[in-house]
């Protein structure tokens, strides 16, 4: 069973921070461990913020994915990330859990498939990348065909950068 995160960055050096970050999961997850290529993106929903660098990660793990969370806030703190508490704020670099395999999990600190991935083609277009023929374990949809709902608006125009 296959884990993916999403990593973005959105202050400089974007692409030495999410190759740094890249480099320091495989070292902790070298099983199965792939990553995609990484894309610039604008910012989510026309936020007022500078564009991101993005990509995702595929890893195995024996970790729950409550484990695997306090591992991923302990590397972005690691990598200089500070939590302001804005919701929509910059980003030195940003860690999610997309998906844990194929569960559904929902607990106040963790939302596995993450809340808003149909709605992220920053997201899915790492995604399908690295594994074709994902489903959202969510929605039951192929993330193929989520991308091809996602409405305009919402679209991020993801440009391979590396």
């Amino acid at each position: 069973m296959f884990n993916f995160l999403a990593l973005g960055s959105n202050i400089s050096p974007r692409i030495g921070i999410v190759l740094k970050c890249i480099d320091s999961l495989k070292k902790s997850f070298p099983k199965s461990f792939k990553a995609s290529s990484l894309y610039e993106t604008a910012p989510y929903q026309n936020s007022k913020q500078k564009p991101y660098i993005n990509c995702c990660v595929q890893l195995k793990t024996e970790l729950s994915a409550h484990d695997l969370l306090k591992h991923v806030l302990q590397l972005e703190s690691t990598l200089g990330r500070v939590r302001t508490g804005k919701k929509w704020d910059n980003r030195t670099i940003d860690i999610d859990i997309i998906l844990f395999g194929e569960q559904i999990i929902q607990t106040v600190d963790l939302t596995v498939p993450h809340y808003d991935l149909s709605n992220r083609d920053f997201f899915i277009i790492p995604l399908l990348e690295l594994h074709p023929e994902l489903i959202n374990p969510r929605s039951g949809q192929t993330l193929k065909k989520e991308l091809s709902l996602l409405p305009l608006q919402l679209k991020t125009f993801p440009k391979i950068v590396q």
